[in-house]
């Protein structure tokens, strides 16, 4: 029988991921989670499992679209014992090792020849700092609490305590707003979790001038308005046009000779674009698209993209099916970022019937890529391969770390290209 390849290997690798947010909501990194679902569990075949992580991790160009962001990535002994781990770039790449770990023979040593190689460490599994800990204190450059494990009552008395070893501490789990408020006031660090994407509906809240002014522009581009019209809108949002001209003259947009017209603008920089360009300006802040502190930003971009090469995956016959399944995967993200409920929303966004049904009912093709999509985020490995199956070879979980690479190599493109 003939071995499988590399690529057979990866079929059905799952890659998770949380993103890790510092003080300032900036997102420092993810940690990422690798899981083989044809296979046993970390535990049971560590050193396949280190193989197969490593293979991933250079084979989807993780490494590269991760940039200079910090890649988290679970270890265990046996894993960092095998030497498939020195794949890995250690200048991006943070180690989280489990204190349990290192009470296995040869752990630590193997942990300090790491360390001397580059890498860096994470510490988890601990809530208190006893004399035989700080061997591991001293190896490890963050440590991280995972909140289900903590009761909420005893969280204050450890983070003080975990606060004594002088190392960044992380806050794992945190998914809801009143969890964020409380690990910041107790002095974590860093986050790990979505909280940031839990919309806080306020009943009332009306848009602001600003979103009015850009949804407006929009609405005059989906009803394909001319130039004149468009000129005339965008007079009256003097932002907007600072912006339009600095995008429209960067280096992606391919223009030889230096854009000075609101007109010449718009035609640079073409409708589609410019409208995925509005719709994602709502999530920023004084009119500038701040991808490196702008963590719903970055989320809002991701999951467009994603939603995209996923229709474009799935869906290769139906081309015209790719505008707005980016446009469903930005959107839906859109209730976080205005506090306001998606039936408030969808009232005040033109956008076409598909993409409604998809973002208030999860109907239609639309409805169906963002239940993966969002399965994907919830790291929902068993409702995401239900929900590929019918699919057949069209795609499995290594599809889906490919598309993750791209979507979030374009993500880190669009920041370098915005700053």
């Amino acid at each position: 029988m003939k071995p499988d390849t590399d690529q057979d290997q990866l079929r059905e690798v799952f890659v998770g991921r949380q993103p890790i947010l510092d003080g300032h909501q900036a997102v420092i990194g993810y940690e990422l989670q690798f899981n083989d679902t044809q296979s046993s569990p970390l535990s049971s075949h560590a050193i396949a499992t280190a193989d197969m992580v490593c293979k991933a991790f250079s084979q989807l160009g993780l490494a590269d679209a991760f940039g200079h962001a910090l890649t988290f990535i679970r270890v265990n002994a046996e894993f960092l014992a095998a030497d498939f781990i020195e794949l890995l770039p250690p200048e991006t790449v943070v180690l989280e090792v489990s204190l349990a770990d290192f009470h296995h023979e040869g752990t630590l040593d193997r942990c300090r020849l790491l360390k001397e190689h580059g890498y860096r460490f994470c510490l988890t599994g601990t809530t208190d700092i006893a004399e035989g800990v700080w061997p591991t204190i001293e190896l490890a450059e963050w440590i991280k609490v995972d909140l289900a494990t903590v009761p909420p009552a005893s969280l204050q008395t450890v983070t003080r305590t975990l606060a004594t070893a002088r190392r960044k501490l992380i806050a794992a789990g945190v998914d809801t707003l009143a969890q964020q408020a409380v690990c910041r006031m107790l002095g974590f660090d860093l986050l790990q979790g979505y909280a940031f994407a839990e919309p806080a509906v306020i009943e009332g809240r009306k848009l602001e001038a600003s979103i009015q002014g850009l949804l407006r522009i929009s609405r005059l581009l989906a009803e394909e308005a001319d130039l004149v019209s468009l000129d005339a809108a965008f007079r009256t949002e003097p932002a907007l046009v600072i912006n339009l001209l600095r995008i429209a003259n960067s280096v992606g947009s391919g223009m030889r000779t230096r854009v000075t017209s609101i007109r010449n603008a718009i035609t640079a920089v073409g409708t589609k674009q410019l409208q995925r360009w509005l719709h994602m300006l709502i999530f920023a802040q004084g009119d500038k698209l701040d991808f490196a502190r702008n963590p719903l930003l970055q989320l809002a971009a991701l999951r467009g993209r994603y939603m995209e090469s996923l229709a474009e995956r799935l869906h290769p016959q139906v081309k015209r099916l790719r505008e707005p399944a980016f446009l469903t995967g930005l959107m839906s993200v859109v209730p976080a970022a205005l506090h306001m409920s998606m039936t408030d929303v969808l009232a005040n966004i033109a956008l076409d019937q598909e993409v409604r049904l998809a973002l208030s009912h999860r109907q239609g093709v639309l409805g169906n890529l963002l239940d993966i999509l969002e399965c994907y985020d919830r790291n929902d490995v068993a409702a995401i391969q239900a929900l590929l199956a019918p699919f057949g070879d069209k795609a499995n979980m290594g599809v889906m770390g490919v598309i993750l690479a791209d979507a979030i190599r374009w993500v880190q493109q669009l920041g370098a290209e915005a700053s």
